[in-house]
């Protein structure tokens, strides 16, 4: 495998791509913005990839992990504190505790601490639960604890007493145990992602829809230096006529103000009625009723006719946005009371 072809841009776009947009978006926020310029060119340029290449960058990221990790620290009150937090009792997990020594954590399963906890929890999860315990009692405690939280509710009580009660496993099961689960990370995030969509920009419209304004702003503004039309294309998926339950009533009315009623009636045709109740809701009673003549009017329309009034709405919803007029909700905003 050519090596040398992949560049550390490269690598980066294949990894976000493989992690899960909400994550990818997190990661994103935390490059400068150098940075983040070139893994998202990286990604909107990202064509087919075989999977050898992407297990390949995985197994590289996974023993930089490794490298980076620090000694896992346990013991006895270590697994108490654990096991508290776990259970929501001390008494519960004293209980637990007596029945048992310390055990001293070695160093395994450290491909784990390079995913997320909620991805590590997922592959956990599919283990039957006397593995999945034997694997949390080899992390560090806030390592296991923040895995154990991600767990179903059904299973963390049941891993919690198989820490508690664990005899020492041998050393060849505990290699036995760490190389299946390997083999099963490298599948999952192949299952994810890794497989480039035959798509090649969805991927960027799924992680830009989950960062923050900041974010989308310097991405597409330097997208729309080298491709406009891309940049543009990018924008108007953000975006769909689905997306207008989620402005403001002001903001809607706003934007109504200056929608032509035919082009809304087309664009109106084949959404849900939770879309089509938000916007007679934000009408006046006249609005409304010429509204819903027009739709009536309409009868079967192209789906090219649909897709172009609808392009049209996101473009004004765009326009407002630019000029400052309107304020596009993000799944990463945060409000304050």
């Amino acid at each position: 495998m050519p090596e040398l072809q992949l560049t550390g841009a490269r690598k980066a776009a294949l990894l976000l791509v493989s992690v899960g947009q909400e994550r990818a978006a997190r990661i994103l926020q935390s490059l400068s913005e150098t940075e983040v310029e070139r893994v998202v060119a990286e990604i909107a340029n990202l064509g087919p990839v075989e999977e050898p290449v992407v297990n390949h960058v995985m197994r590289e990221f996974i023993a930089q992990a490794q490298k980076q990790a620090h000694t896992p620290i346990g013991g006895v009150e270590v697994a108490k504190g654990l096991l508290s937090e776990a259970l929501g009792s001390s008494a519960k997990a004293e209980a637990l505790m007596s029945r048992i020594g310390g055990t001293p954590v070695g160093n395994h399963f450290r491909a784990l601490t390079a995913l997320d906890s909620a991805v590590a929890a997922s592959v956990l999860s599919r283990e039957h639960p006397q593995t999945i315990a034997l694997v949390l009692s080899k992390l560090p405690p806030d390592r296991s604890l923040a895995m154990l939280r991600e767990l179903p509710e059904e299973l963390r009580g049941d891993v919690a007493y198989r820490i508690a009660t664990l005899s020492p496993p041998s050393p060849e099961t505990l290699r036995a145990v760490e190389n299946g689960l390997e083999r099963r990370i490298l599948s999952a995030a192949t299952s994810q992602r890794l497989r480039v969509d035959s798509d090649p920009v969805k991927p960027l419209v799924e992680i830009l829809a989950r960062a923050d304004a900041e974010t989308e702003r310097i991405i597409l503004g330097r997208i729309d230096e080298v491709d406009p039309h891309l940049a543009q294309d990018i924008r108007q998926r953000l975006f769909t006529i689905e997306d207008l339950v989620k402005l403001e009533d002001k903001a809607l009315q706003l934007l109504l103000r200056q929608v032509d009623t035919k082009e809304l009636a087309m664009a109106l045709k084949g959404t849900s009625e939770s879309v089509r109740e938000r916007i007679y809701a934000n009408l006046s009673e006249r609005a409304s009723e010429n509204l819903l003549e027009e739709m009536d009017l309409l009868g079967p329309q192209r789906l090219s006719d649909v897709e172009k009034a609808r392009k049209e709405i996101v473009r004004t919803v765009r326009q407002l946005e630019q000029e400052g007029s309107i304020v596009l909700s993000r799944s990463t905003d945060d409000y304050i009371e």
